[in-house]
């Protein structure tokens, strides 16, 4: 009878295994094969950068390649929800905004996932916002750009990574403090606005860190204000909003490892472990620090509590800003 047993247990293992369905590997043996990392905006903006510099440093941990695939689009929403529809086996993975995980929620837009069913497996770094501007229209500060705004209703405008980005949401926030309106202007990622406001095609830019101050210090981009609670070390005598007359008013991206619902435990608990120890790596801090990004670690519960908060944060935020985000 065992004898049986174990003859028809191999059939049915062969018979699977014959049509190409995959069997879900033991703790012990994740991963097998390549994992694909979804970031789900372009090259060269600060998500892009942490996957690949934690990437790296997670397939020399894991023993299998991370590939790292860009999936833009929709906010960041395209790549995420990629990823929420996966197969819950670990191979693929995504890096998640502040944009994907909570102010596509808060916005209330049909994205087609809800965040809180993602698996949330750890923090990613984090970084700040500024405010550049062409360096033709004479504005070096906050109070520059208002004074100009109000003089011109209308005439201005500003771009931003994406509708309905955290730069957008934090660019309407302070618009509606500072009594000013400006018509907003969508790219597809950081890289292709820095691009067009250093060739003046755009007027005021919410640019990411990385890649940026030093187009600023070469004076291809006149930075104004940043967005964050602190001012940052790459450009130390860039105020803050805070500084420059906005009290209450803060800013900063953050980037969290989601996987599918239901990813295992054990499976879950070795991404961790492994993206815990690339972010321990000298070296990897090293490399993010110089791209502007601050190491962060979490565990999946704390990066989890960390979405929940900034779901509530960004909400006050879409519910302050108005009617002006569509």
């Amino acid at each position: 009878m065992k004898s049986d047993r174990m003859k028809w247990g191999a059939a049915i293992v062969a018979g699977l295994m014959a049509v190409g369905i995959a069997l879900p590997a033991t703790a012990q043996e994740y991963p097998v094969r390549a994992i694909t990392l979804v970031v789900p905006f372009p090259p060269g903006g600060s998500t892009d950068i942490a996957g690949r510099f934690l990437g790296e440093k997670m397939s020399e941990i894991l023993k299998q390649p991370v590939i790292v695939e860009n999936r833009a689009g929709a906010a960041g929403a395209v790549g995420i929800r990629a990823v929420a529809s996966a197969p819950p086996d670990g191979y693929t993975l995504g890096v998640s905004g502040v944009g994907p995980s909570a102010i596509l929620l808060a916005l209330g837009r049909d994205i087609g996932y809800d965040p809180s069913n993602l698996t949330y497996i750890g923090h990613m770094g984090s970084t700040a916002l500024l405010l550049g501007a062409r360096t033709d229209l004479n504005v070096k500060s906050l109070a520059d750009m208002t004074a100009l705004a109000k003089s011109r209703p209308g005439a201005l405008n500003f771009g931003t990574s994406g509708a309905g980005s955290p730069g957008h949401l934090a660019m309407e926030l302070l618009l509606s403090r500072i009594g000013v309106t400006m018509n907003h202007v969508p790219y597809q990622g950081n890289a292709p606005l820095l691009n067009d406001l250093i060739g003046r095609h755009v007027d005021i830019g919410v640019l990411t860190m990385p890649g940026t101050p030093e187009h600023v210090k070469a004076g291809k981009v006149q930075g104004i204000v940043a967005l964050g609670g602190e001012r940052t070390t790459d450009l130390p005598n860039l105020p803050t909003v805070r500084e420059s007359g906005v009290p209450d008013y803060a800013v900063e991206l953050w980037n969290v490892l989601v996987g599918p619902k239901g990813l295992p435990q054990p499976v879950v608990d070795k991404l961790a472990a492994a993206l815990a120890t690339a972010m321990a790596d000298p070296e990897v801090r090293r490399k993010l620090v110089a791209s502007s990004i601050i190491p962060v670690t979490m565990s999946p519960t704390e990066a989890r509590a960390l979405v929940e908060r900034e779901t509530v944060t960004w909400t006050a935020v879409v519910k302050a800003a108005g009617a002006k985000v569509r």
